[in-house]
């Protein structure tokens, strides 16, 4: 009988006298393991994308699985998530999530005017969320400090009655050792 080449990607646990579990050995040489709990379909992710590169918005999507990205900027450049505005909506294709310019949509231009503030586009996300069929997790993306702290402050209600009570908000934000290097 033959073993199979394929390494295992589970740890075994063995129970020791005394009843303590105690980790017996790694059968596989990989250092990353998945991560449970997968996200929710109650959790709001909120994005500061300028702390970001563009390495890590694709792991990003790839570790929180949104099936909404909701784009809270006034001038929604792809190109600093992606190499290019193709490559960003190919890598929301494959990654199965559905693509909001909130602020084109609702045709704000600035964060000067009223309409950039929460409370007044809270409404259109809650309009926009509530007959659809498709559920989170949410991924909301800000490139301005503060209406990213005053949306932290009033998203919470506004998205409640389509997401439910058991809605979790998790902001995302890198320091700059995890951005992209600098091109030369």
């Amino acid at each position: 009988m033959r073993k199979s080449a394929a390494p295992p990607h589970l740890r075994l646990i063995s129970a020791e006298s005394g009843g303590q579990e105690k980790p017996q050995q790694y059968l596989c040489s990989q250092d990353k393991q998945l991560s449970f709990p997968y996200p929710e379909t109650s959790t709001v992710f909120l994005l500061h994308v300028d702390s970001i590169g563009k390495i890590e918005f694709a792991r990003i999507l790839g570790d929180c699985a949104p099936r909404w990205i909701i784009d809270v900027r006034a001038v929604p450049r792809l190109d600093t998530i992606a190499a290019s505005r193709l490559s960003a909506f190919t890598l929301f294709e494959r990654s199965k999530a559905s693509y909001i310019d909130l602020f084109g949509r609702l045709g704000i231009k600035s964060y000067c005017v009223a309409e950039s503030n929460p409370g007044y586009w809270s409404s259109a996300i809650n309009e926009l969320l509530k007959n659809a069929e498709r559920r989170g997790p949410y991924l909301f993306l800000f490139d301005n400090e503060q209406l990213l702290r005053i949306a932290d402050e009033i998203l919470p209600e506004a998205i409640q009655p389509i997401v439910g009570k058991a809605v979790r908000f998790a902001h995302i934000r890198h320091s700059d050792e995890k951005r992209d290097p600098p091109r030369k």
